[in-house]
């Protein structure tokens, strides 16, 4: 999708549902359910805080292109916003890898690399005569 030049977000309105609705400066409107994103069993930890409705009204639009949530904890492409598609790109590309809709899923186990074994910590330490010398006359001084 080709996204045209000096077009803005004209308004964002929250519609029930993790819903908005966006309409831009060329007249475009777009609907995003942010449902599935958000309860992805995949998801960043992060966003599902916004599973709170409250907090996800909390929405602001910053310099006319960018839906951001609290310090720019979630954000999304104006290009997504746009194509009224959250599996666009910044570039207006639609991702080879879609994000599945919530559900259940099957843990793999991955196996790990077995790592080397560390080299011994060094537990005598070699002074030097001037090192020896520096105690003795510390502890001389000490012990008048």
């Amino acid at each position: 999708m080709t996204i045209p030049e000096n077009v803005f977000i004209k308004s964002a309105k929250y519609l029930g549902d993790y819903r908005v609705a966006f309409r831009f400066t060329d007249g475009r409107a777009t609907e995003l359910d942010f449902h599935g994103f958000l309860s992805a069993p995949s998801q960043n930890p992060m966003a599902a805080q916004f599973l709170d409705v409250i907090r996800f009204k909390a929405f602001t639009i910053k310099d006319r292109t960018d839906i951001v949530w609290g310090d720019w904890e979630m954000c999304f492409p104006f290009a997504a916003l746009y194509a009224g598609d959250l599996d666009v790109d910044s570039l207006g590309n639609k991702m080879s890898v879609g994000r599945k809709p919530a559900g259940p899923r099957s843990i793999r186990q991955v196996p790990t690399a077995e790592k080397p074994a560390r080299a011994p910590r060094k537990t005598h330490v070699t002074r030097t005569p001037k090192a020896v010398a520096n105690s003795a006359r510390r502890a001389a001084r000490r012990s008048k």
